[in-house]
């Protein structure tokens, strides 16, 4: 007899015919996640060419609203295992903490001083592992991606301030095309210079139905969004005029729980095709195929 996972459970009748409320305000209580990709490099006609682990522990301490408290993230662990390489940790990036107010940001996630969700981007420059090896700017730029993919597909589950969002969500089966659909925003960092563009594809998420992770009853929700392209000059040496265009399209579901309103689990395929110039000639083609998996842990970390 196939036992079922602890992880999905099927919807019953009763379930289909009720509305729910996936917004309001959180549980006050700490939260501990690992977030993790692994990166498929495909050559364009699509060998393998190699494949990379990133994975981060995350711990998150919620602002008392009512205070005016801002949230505070903390990295207390990240391991890269590159290729057939061993797994080594980054030594400067244990106990990295920042805060977010998410009342602060714009409309693309971009706080005061220009950082996205707050990441210190510059924390990212020059990484180098517990081995004392100097990790490549590529590499770098993958790290700093794994600290906002959190901020970026959590979001998913707060409500839009204008237009549809989840709020909209209220029963198994209702889903909507949300705000921010084919919207243009710049592409953050120094390394991306001026008219460095991404833009969004029609997202649509859709309240798919009830699942159940570590024994928290959770919606099931699937985010599709469409396909994106962007278009990012620059300059990472004197000599290296680079530009990357791509188009892109992730999909997956979020698992929101429904009592406490935090995310349990996120799981995503990003599925991308790029292509790279220097001084406008073709220098490299590829599709990266990255897998997204953020989990709350219940225990915390050691």
């Amino acid at each position: 007899m196939h036992k079922r996972s602890n992880n999905s459970r099927i919807s019953g009748p009763e379930d289909l015919d009720q509305e729910y409320d996936l917004t309001g305000d959180r549980l006050q209580e700490i939260h501990y996640y690992t977030v993790q990709t692994i990166v498929a490099m495909h050559s364009n006609n699509g060998i393998l060419k190699r494949t990379d682990h990133y994975r981060e522990q995350l711990i998150v301490e919620p602002g008392v609203l009512s205070a005016g408290e801002s949230d505070r993230f903390t990295c207390s662990k990240f391991t890269v295992w590159q290729g057939d390489g061993p797994e080594v940790s980054i030594p400067s990036l244990e106990g990295l903490s920042y805060t977010v107010d998410k009342t602060l940001l714009d409309k693309n996630g971009i706080d005061e001083k220009g950082q996205l969700y707050g990441v210190p981007e510059e924390m990212f420059e020059g990484l180098v592992d517990s081995t004392g090896k100097k990790l490549p700017f590529e590499i770098g730029y993958q790290v700093y991606s794994v600290f906002f993919y959190y901020h970026a597909y959590s979001d998913y589950a707060e409500p839009t301030r204008e237009g549809k969002g989840v709020q909209h969500l209220n029963k198994i089966g209702d889903d909507i095309i949300l705000d921010g659909s084919y919207a243009e925003s710049p592409i953050p960092g120094k390394l991306a210079k001026k008219n460095s563009i991404w833009k969004n594809g029609e997202i649509i998420l859709e309240f798919k139905g009830l699942g159940n992770v570590d024994g928290r009853r959770c919606a099931i929700i699937g985010i599709d969004s469409g396909v994106c392209r962007w278009n990012m000059p620059m300059t990472y040496m004197r000599i290296m005029n680079l530009k990357t265009t791509g188009v892109a399209n992730y999909q997956g579901d979020l698992y929101l729980d429904l009592n406490s309103k935090w995310v349990r689990k996120i799981s995503l395929i990003l599925s991308e095709a790029t292509k790279t110039t220097m001084w406008g000639i073709p220098v490299d083609k590829s599709m990266p195929r990255t897998k997204l998996t953020i989990r709350s842990v219940r225990e915390g970390f050691a």
